[in-house]
């Protein structure tokens, strides 16, 4: 239209088309701009998951690096899941904690694993999948794409048979090493011979100390040497496995004395299906499942636990030992505080 309005040779009707061409062009711009910005206010809500791994190839139980990047818009609320144990089929070594930074408006999460498989073949890490609310309020999810894992077995040539490396050999034995075999024999026996007594020594000494020690009741000996650990700083030194292990040692001694059961020869299962006969309360009961059950973790399956699950081990097994303590503890304790109650 406005061509052939061009082509008119009257100056007024030249201006009139002039007039609508840039009215045309300024509705184009305006139409422009304006999808332009529902187009840049729709990707402004876009939440982003991306996933990656330092292997895609390991031997089986090799270690894999896991890593985890949420982005989103700081005016949305974005849910992100835990994991304890297990990551799909993959068992966790050990987790960071999340890293949150924000920078113009853009929120970013970043969470990293350490992940390993004991099954060889094709495996899949699952995506990581975080949930929004829309400007509608309708719950939405973002996911990353899982990521495939080749899972390499050992290689054995079962064709070859088992034999030796090198063949055996046959050499006389001179009178020059018998005495030296001799010599080496008698050696051993006398050192044998001495840590035996000096064993033997200690042992007794052990016992005359132990005998001289009172008679201090099973909970109370627990609370004690629960505040001797705590003092140590143990986890605070980074040294976390040995401070679990003499956390859970003062607990299975505990109902070694308290209950007579061989706790500190059994596995965690086993302890808690003796602790089934007695009257104990199922809060109680599965706090100490977890408590167990925890430091299993870090003691056997390389777990590195955050600080807020080592502050709260100390607490937890005060909490199991003042909840299990014989009743007349609780009758004398109780007298006790009466009578200084009275007397003051």
């Amino acid at each position: 239209m406005l061509d052939s309005c061009h082509g008119i040779g009257i100056s007024a009707l030249e201006v009139v088309c002039d007039l609508l061409f840039v009215i045309w062009n300024f509705r184009k711009t305006f139409i422009f701009s304006l999808a332009f910005g529902i187009f840049s206010v729709g990707r402004a809500q876009d939440v982003t998951v991306s996933a990656s791994i330092d292997s895609q190839s390991i031997a089986i139980g090799d270690w894999i690096r896991y890593s985890v990047e949420i982005k989103h818009p700081s005016v949305l609320q974005v849910t992100i899941p835990s994991y304890r144990d297990t990551l799909g089929s993959f068992d966790i070594v050990q987790q960071d904690s999340i890293v949150k930074t924000e920078s113009n408006g853009i929120v970013q999460w970043e969470k990293k694993f350490v992940i390993t498989k004991f099954d060889a073949g094709s495996h899949y890490i699952p995506p990581f999948a975080v949930q929004y609310k829309d400007d509608a309020g309708k719950i939405r999810t973002a996911q990353s794409n899982s990521i495939p894992v080749e899972v390499r077995g050992i290689e054995v040539d079962t064709s070859q048979a088992i034999r030796d490396v090198k063949p055996q050999l046959s050499l006389p034995i001179t009178a020059e090493e018998i005495a030296m075999y001799a010599a080496i024999a008698l050696a051993l026996a006398a050192a044998g011979y001495g840590i035996y007594y000096y064993v033997k020594r200690r042992a007794k000494k052990v016992n005359a100390v132990e005998e001289e020690k009172p008679n201090i009741p099973a909970h109370v000996l627990a609370l004690m040497q629960l505040d001797e650990l705590q003092a140590k700083g143990l986890w605070q030194k980074g040294e976390t496995k040995i401070f679990y292990s003499e956390a859970t040692e003062i607990i299975r001694r505990y109902f070694e004395h308290r209950y007579g059961i061989l706790a500190l020869e059994m596995t965690t299962g086993e302890v808690m299906d003796q602790l089934k006969r007695y009257e104990i309360s199922k809060n109680i009961f599965s706090e100490i499942e977890s408590f167990l059950s925890d430091a299993d973790l870090v003691k056997f399956a390389k777990y590195q636990p955050i600080a807020l699950e080592n502050e709260s081990v100390i607490p937890a097994a005060r909490t199991i030992v003042e909840s299990t303590k014989p009743v007349e503890s609780v009758a004398q304790e109780a007298e006790k505080t009466e009578e200084v109650t009275t007397h003051a």
